[in-house]
């Protein structure tokens, strides 16, 4: 069982590995031996259902970003069964867009060279393995548009007499 703590550790471990913008250091943080692994990043509009496909993500990612970082907080853990757990959270996040980014599919990126940040939850499932917790599974929700929209013009307001 992986306890809320250690749970975050992982996670900021992982979020390390993501400020490295290096696929490899991040597939070292998932069970490569997982047969039905799962990832769901809130901007692309399907789940990824294979390891090749999420590398395929990662590497996009890496010529995509010129920097990005990423915060967690009000991290819960819970035990499944089999040596799982089941981990939720408050993903921050922060990106500066590769200065040439290309969409997926080669187009030219609308924000490339911008920065842009924002705030999901995640769910994320853990194994227990011989090396070490491993994700198997991964998914942000961003809040409804509406709710996010108020958050944002809530902190945008300057204090007012």
């Amino acid at each position: 069982m992986l306890d809320a703590a250690a749970a975050q550790g992982l996670l900021e471990q992982y979020a390390a590995a993501w400020a490295a913008n290096d696929p490899s250091a991040l597939a070292l943080f998932w069970d490569q031996n997982e047969p039905r692994p799962f990832y769901k990043a809130e901007e692309v509009e399907h789940f990824f259902h294979s390891a090749v496909d999420i590398a395929a993500y990662w590497q996009h990612n890496a010529q995509f970003h010129d920097a990005i970082q990423l915060s967690f907080s009000h991290t819960h853990a819970q035990s499944l069964n089999d040596g799982l757990t089941l981990v939720i959270t408050r993903m921050r996040w922060d990106i500066r867009f590769a200065g040439d980014a290309k969409n997926a599919d080669g187009s030219p990126f609308t924000s490339a060279g911008k920065a842009m940040g924002g705030e999901n939850h995640v769910l994320a499932i853990v194994r227990a393995t011989a090396s070490g917790p491993k994700l198997i599974g991964w998914s942000e929700t961003p809040d409804a548009p509406i709710s996010y929209m108020r958050r944002l013009y809530e902190w945008s307001a300057r204090p007012l007499p």
